[in-house]
């Protein structure tokens, strides 16, 4: 028993060290991303002809008039204009995925290049457009040095702020996502050692008395920290977290005795439904750790899980004891405002987490998409 015991300690090591090891790398890939949007999408497309527009107006009310006719003026430069801004966004989403590649000082060169010498082709397209058209009588007018230095040193301008936009955008996603990395890392050491060292000794006086419990209590531990410690995605399958919080309420029945009881009703999932990595371990340790804990006789802890019309719902109610119960009521609202910013990190405003006492319960309830869209 003792060698079984020794064993899957050592199997528990090795599994964390084997993580801590992986984590540095897929932590750096995970937060670095990619740098430009996707210009492919058809809403990054429509953006940038809004923004062309927008600039073809302000070009149009500012600089000197082609034509006795202002609307005539704003028709030919908006088509100029939007010409540039479809072009680049063309050639930044064919180059997308190779500027991505480079690092961000790089990409920032190649994309600036890249952009002006849309510019310039476009421009030099537009001469020999009036030309073949008969607008002028040669490819090189008084008038080309000049509209094609006006046109490089705005777009120089503009490209200039446009991509330091996207830089300083994706160094703010960086940041958020480092935030919310190291939040999930501090949600995975969120196992109290309180928990860990109560469930050690007894482990340790059933070793005598309950070998077969006692093993079985290490097995649980074990992969319950294996699981923990081998989730490298942030958004994982609902049945992982449905096995993880299993182990965890194994491990707390056993410390906790016969005072824990734990009521399970779980719908049917499709295997595309995601959720945030360790989502149900906390509220579940919420619940044991502010409702069952302070009560001598313990009580039961109702865990509920459906899906509907694609979206995920958890409903999860445990008993509050009478004389606590404002106190304990505000200690479960302050754990759980961490796990709803966790939720508005992942989702947005799509995410919900509602809470509340109701006679001498309190009940948990949480709505997420089934899957998260990509951004």
């Amino acid at each position: 028993m003792e060698l079984l015991n020794k064993e899957a300690m050592r199997e528990w090591v090795r599994s964390a060290a084997r993580q801590l090891d992986h984590d540095t790398v897929f932590s750096r890939a995970d937060v670095e991303g990619e740098i430009l949007p996707n210009f492919c999408e058809g809403r990054t497309i429509f953006s940038v002809a809004i923004v062309a527009q927008m600039l073809a107006i302000l070009i149009t009310l500012v600089t000197r008039r082609i034509s006795l006719n202002l609307f005539h003026d704003l028709l030919l430069i908006s088509l100029f204009v939007q010409w540039i801004g479809l072009a680049s966004a063309g050639v930044l989403c064919v180059s997308r995925k190779y500027l991505n590649r480079l690092n961000n000082l790089r990409a920032f060169g190649m994309a600036y290049l890249l952009l002006l010498c849309v510019t310039w082709l476009v421009s030099e397209s537009a001469v020999w457009l009036l030309f073949g058209f008969g607008k002028i009588n040669t490819p090189r007018p008084e008038w080309y040095n000049y509209f094609h230095v006006q046109n490089i040193c705005m777009s120089a301008i503009i490209n200039a702020l446009v991509l330091r936009y996207f830089f300083a955008k994706h160094e703010l996603r960086v940041r958020t996502l480092s935030a919310e990395r190291t939040k999930a890392r501090a949600m995975l050491s969120r196992i109290r050692p309180q928990f860990v060292f109560s469930s050690m000794n007894i482990i340790a006086s059933l070793t005598r008395s309950d070998p077969a419990k006692a093993e079985a209590a290490i097995e649980d531990m074990a992969d319950l920290f294996r699981m923990m410690l081998s989730q490298d995605e942030t958004l994982v399958p609902v049945k992982n977290e449905i096995e993880v919080a299993q182990k965890y309420l194994a491990i707390e029945g056993l410390r906790l005795d016969n005072r824990l009881r734990v009521d399970w009703d779980i719908g049917k999932f499709p295997r595309k439904a995601v959720m945030p990595v360790l989502t149900l371990q906390p509220l579940l340790e919420n619940a044991i750790r502010h409702g069952i804990e302070p009560m001598t006789a313990g009580g039961v802890v109702i865990v509920r899980l459906w899906e509907h019309e694609d979206k995920i719902y958890i409903r999860i109610i445990n008993p509050i004891p009478r004389t606590r119960a404002k106190r304990v009521e505000e200690s479960h609202s302050m754990s759980l405002e961490d796990i709803r910013l966790r939720f508005q990190s992942h989702y947005g405003d799509t995410a919900k987490l509602e809470f509340g006492r109701q006679d001498e319960q309190y009940i948990v309830n949480v709505v997420l998409p089934t899957r998260k869209e990509p951004t």
